[in-house]
């Protein structure tokens, strides 16, 4: 049986009815324990071959209280060969789909297309472009079946469906009351043989699209888990089963390929790895290490440079010192640095508040660099241009000793 969660092909194969031999055996209700014994018995007398050279299945079709039908049908596996195992490889289904019977599909297609078919006892004659078939449905259970080519003549078919209805009739009230019988076919003269073994009318339906009818029957039994019939040979399953054996050996190897050759760069190529990129980052450590020692060198040189010269009143320092003294919000407009005669230090700029600029001269006063800080008669006045507070501050910074002239010695 398919599993459930398995996707179906779109074309389920099967055997063609006329190629298999069918037959209805009616059981004693007892042999239901061992019906695989009992067909096996019944299908050596009606099979022509040796055991070995065919394959058979049963279904129970229908249970009665004191017997079961069991419908059998068998086919030499030459014949299965030719029509199944290259369409089961192709859907890859071969031990997982059910080769199926045709006759089976049809009579599942027909009840669910036409369901005044399943009730009662209804013959029914199928006119397949690539097969006839004849159906004896009883409640939708199928009775009888006679498989022909397609090309049987009218008389030949005439004479199989009569033998069908006089067993039918033999057997009496075990089957029930013969209902009006349903021909598909592509024209309506093709119903005639089954009007003739009937000996009445019998109603016609076109057969338009006779694969997909089959294939609705088909599918429906292969979803169904009571549908068991299946004439796939025994050796086709053992195949199935080496080759999906083979395939995972093949998927086994590789996969311990793959983890051999990740345990190898593992073990040889990633510690020559790393340690290259060590050797790299290490010379790139020793190059900034140089770079570093030399520029400690250089830093000490201007180290000692700086012990030897006093620049604390450099226009660079003094400059450096009003920045760090203003508010962000003040800004400097202009700075002139006199040392000609007096070392005195000239800045003009913009306040928001005056407050900004008492705390500016606060802060230069208390530098030990600057002897006072010159405001004029005002510490601020409005510029109209900014609508800020414009400030000129003079700063006065002590004059050095003039150098020491060195005194020539005397001979």
């Amino acid at each position: 049986m398919l599993k459930r969660r398995q996707k179906l092909p779109d074309s389920l194969p099967y055997v063609p009815t006329f190629d298999t031999v069918c037959s209805r055996l009616s059981l004693p209700i007892e042999a239901k324990e061992t019906l695989a014994d009992a067909v096996h018995l019944a299908m050596e007398s009606l099979m022509p071959f040796e055991e070995e050279a065919y394959t058979y299945s049963y279904e129970v079709v229908r249970e009665r209280p004191e017997t079961l039908d069991i419908f059998v049908a068998g086919a030499a596996n030459e014949t299965l060969a030719q029509c199944g195992h290259d369409a089961l490889r192709a859907v890859g289904g071969l031990g997982k789909v059910r080769l199926d019977l045709s006759a089976l599909g049809w009579a599942r297609g027909i009840v669910a297309h036409w369901p005044q078919m399943g009730e009662g006892i209804r013959p029914v004659l199928v006119r397949a472009p690539k097969e006839v078939v004849f159906l004896l449905l009883s409640d939708g259970a199928l009775l009888e079946v006679r498989g022909f080519p397609p090309e049987t003549s009218d008389a030949v078919l005439t004479h199989a469906m009569t033998l069908a209805l006089m067993r039918l009739a033999m057997e009496g009230g075990e089957t029930g009351t013969l209902g009006r019988g349903l021909c598909l076919a592509g024209e309506a003269a093709e119903a005639e043989p089954l009007r003739q073994a009937m000996g009445g009318e019998a109603d016609f339906e076109p057969l338009t699209d006779a694969e997909a009818l089959l294939q609705q029957g088909l599918r429906a039994r292969t979803e169904d888990a009571g549908a068991i019939f299946d004439l796939t040979p025994p050796a086709w399953i053992a195949e199935a089963k080496a080759l999906r054996q083979k395939q995972m050996l093949i998927f086994g190897g590789a996969v311990f390929a793959v983890f051999w050759v990740l345990c190898a760069f593992a073990l040889f190529f990633l510690p020559r790895y790393y340690q290259r990129q060590a050797e790299e980052i290490q010379a790139q450590v020793d190059a900034q290490h140089t770079d570093y020692l030399a520029t400690m060198a250089l830093r000490k040189q201007i180290d000692l440079v700086q012990a030897y010269g006093d620049r604390s009143q450099s226009a660079l320092e003094m400059l450096l010192l009003i920045c760090q003294s203003k508010h962000p919000n003040v800004v400097l407009k202009s700075f002139t640095y006199d040392r000609t005669k007096d070392y005195t230090i000239r800045v003009t700029g913009l306040a928001d508040t005056t407050n900004d600029v008492y705390d500016l001269i606060k802060k230069l006063e208390a530098d030990a660099r600057i002897e006072k800080v010159d405001r004029g008669s005002q510490v601020a006045s409005l510029d109209r241009a900014s609508g800020r507070q414009a400030f000129t501050l003079t700063l006065h910074l002590p004059v050095p000793p003039p150098p020491e002239e060195e005194e020539e010695e005397t001979p």
